[in-house]
């Protein structure tokens, strides 16, 4: 999908710097994630342009994004994702590809269903830095050295943050994902991935409620576990079955002529 296709839409909104957006911190948050067709979120953003604030980073709105999961021989991090298990960890090297920055973060998923991301400044050839190891041993229960680099995933990201920065929400396009060492991929160029992240005191959300309103409710998206599924044939992946089928479902309805005229 050509990005610039949503440039005349994104020039109507109000531009604040990465800086800025940082007074959105949402410590206290709830997170509801969307799988939508491209079509759609550019109508949700025509829609939204008065509500939120776009996120300028170094000149680019729509930045490209590069991440290097890692997980052990048994693929344990994936497999706990897979068998439910409530506290489960992932493990990657994101490049913020605009500003030039590289960390390792650390995420969580708590059996309260919160998630708590550390993070340490970091490149994927720098791991055997002792810093990184500490860092790594001591937010995590896995230790670098068994640990081995199993995908890649690369999108691009547009950041919307409301006016009173109680919310903020993600919208990633062109999402690849491929294997690090035979470079098999698949790509999802006409959907997006959507994440609306704001403060539990927030009762209200404009772009929720417009996705209510088309008919769009909260999916379940792990891009490392879509990912595996995928590309590792031969792993167990029933939990990952139905949001699978639902992304095929709109990928073929997006594929129907009349579709952008609906």
């Amino acid at each position: 999908m050509d990005i610039s296709k949503i440039s005349p839409i994104t020039n109507n909104f109000k531009r604040i710097s990465l800086k800025e957006a940082e007074k959105a911190q949402l410590m206290q948050r709830v997170d509801s994630k969307y799988i939508l067709p491209f079509e759609v979120s550019k109508e949700v953003l025509e829609n939204v342009v008065g509500s939120y604030f776009i996120v300028d980073n170094n000149g680019y709105v729509v930045p490209e994004y590069i991440s290097d999961y890692f997980d052990t021989p048994e693929f344990n991090m994936y497999l706990d994702h897979q068998n439910k298990r409530p506290r489960r960890f992932k493990i990657r090297v994101r490049n913020y590809c605009a500003s030039g920055d590289s960390f390792l973060e650390i995420k969580l998923r708590t059996p309260s269903g919160k998630t708590v991301k550390k993070r340490i400044s970091a490149r994927t050839n720098d791991l055997n830095n002792e810093n990184i190891i500490d860092f790594v041993a001591s937010k995590s229960p896995y230790i670098i050295d068994e640990l081995s680099k199993t995908l890649v995933t690369r999108f691009e990201r547009l950041t919307l943050v409301s006016h009173d920065f109680n919310e903020r929400i993600t919208f990633d396009f062109n999402l690849n994902i491929s294997l690090p060492n035979t470079g098999q991929s698949i790509n999802y160029e006409n959907i997006s991935i959507v994440e609306v992240k704001r403060s539990k005191f927030k009762s209200n959300s404009e772009v929720a409620k417009l996705l209510k309103i088309l008919g769009f409710r909260p999916k379940g998206f792990s891009k490392y576990s879509i990912g595996c599924a995928l590309l590792y044939p031969n792993f167990k992946s029933n939990n990952f079955k139905k949001t699978l089928l639902y992304i095929k479902k709109l990928q073929d309805e997006y594929t129907q002529p009349n579709y952008a005229n609906r």
